[in-house]
């Protein structure tokens, strides 16, 4: 591991795809319609996602994201062309094969608890609260998902 993450020839690489905070950016105007952020928390939220995409390369270990980044992550495998065209070789997810009973969730929250260990190690700060709780999150895999087609269909959360 270098000792400055921003030298990585990896990170120079994620900084260059199509997901910076330009105001022509398709992906980022969808992002911010989408969950409804204004312009610096969905700047935010990139820098984010951008640094769990070299955690994952770079941690050693499986990592778990905060739900705001696995829901940016949903939201790009589903609406950018460039995610697999880019990233497809550089990150894959991995589906939950048995589901998620109590042993699985408890790895789930040693993993994530595993993560924001590899976040200050790497960053050289602590992950932003308002982004990455200390907490796991729930162990619902299936939610982002759900959520977002929920919202595309226009269903109310209340209505079901």
């Amino acid at each position: 591991m270098m000792n400055d993450f921003r030298l990585d020839p990896l990170w120079l690489k994620l900084n260059f795809l199509n997901l910076g905070p330009q105001a022509a950016n398709p992906f980022m105007q969808m992002l911010g319609q989408q969950y409804g952020w204004p312009m610096p928390m969905a700047n935010q939220v990139m820098e984010e996602y951008r640094k769990f995409i070299f955690l994952a390369m770079r941690a050693g270990h499986p990592v778990t994201p905060p739900n705001v980044i696995e829901q940016v992550w949903n939201f790009h495998i589903q609406t950018a062309q460039d995610y697999w065209e880019k990233l497809g070789g550089l990150i894959a997810e991995r589906p939950v094969a048995e589901g998620i009973g109590a042993s699985a969730a408890t790895a789930m929250a040693d993993q994530y608890q595993q993560t924001l260990a590899s976040y200050a190690r790497i960053f050289g700060m602590e992950p932003p609260a308002n982004i990455w709780a200390k907490d796991a999150p729930k162990a619902d895999p299936l939610q982002p998902f759900t959520d977002f087609w929920r919202k595309m269909m226009g269903l109310d959360r209340g209505s079901y």
